[in-house]
């Protein structure tokens, strides 16, 4: 993945090696440098032998409470849709480390349930785009922290 440049993660795999290293990690994609950056980091991890997931979020749009208004339907495709296409960029960035990662869409309504899915599946870390003009950096990670024993980074 050479020409990427990243900056280390708060708490960053570049910190001190004292502390145990997580064997399951999820990292959030979405487009942008820190959703490339979030990806180098998991890379690593997955390079030192962790096992890598890989998740794509598409909130769904509740139907309307006013009957027939043409529904959510072509709105809810085209979320889960440019889901799938951001899990094929980080595919391609990821490189050959891809190979040994695991690819998920989370789809909900109205906010994918991603705290109860990686409290589901026992992840020790979660890396998260940092959201540069969110209060905390990430709306998940709160709720992250909150609902689960994993290890939240924001990585920018």
């Amino acid at each position: 993945m050479p020409g990427l440049r990243t900056t280390p993660a708060e708490g960053s795999a570049h910190g001190d090696s004292s502390s145990a290293a997580p064997r399951r990690v999820a990292v959030v994609f979405e487009r942008g440098d820190a959703g490339t950056a979030a990806l180098r980091e998991a890379a690593e991890l997955a390079n030192a032998g962790h096992e890598l997931w890989v998740v794509t979020l598409a909130p769904q749009a509740r139907p309307p409470c006013w009957g027939r208004a043409g529904g959510t339907g072509p709105y809810n495709i085209a979320i889960r849709e440019e889901a799938e296409l951001e899990l094929r960029e980080a595919r391609d960035i990821l490189g050959s480390v891809a190979g040994r990662a695991t690819f998920k869409m989370l789809a909900g309504c109205p906010v994918p349930p991603l705290a109860s899915w990686v409290a589901q599946h026992d992840f020790r870390l979660v890396l998260l785009p940092r959201h540069r003009l969110t209060p905390g950096g990430n709306p998940f990670a709160k709720s992250l922290r909150k609902a689960t024993s994993a290890e939240v980074r924001l990585v920018r």
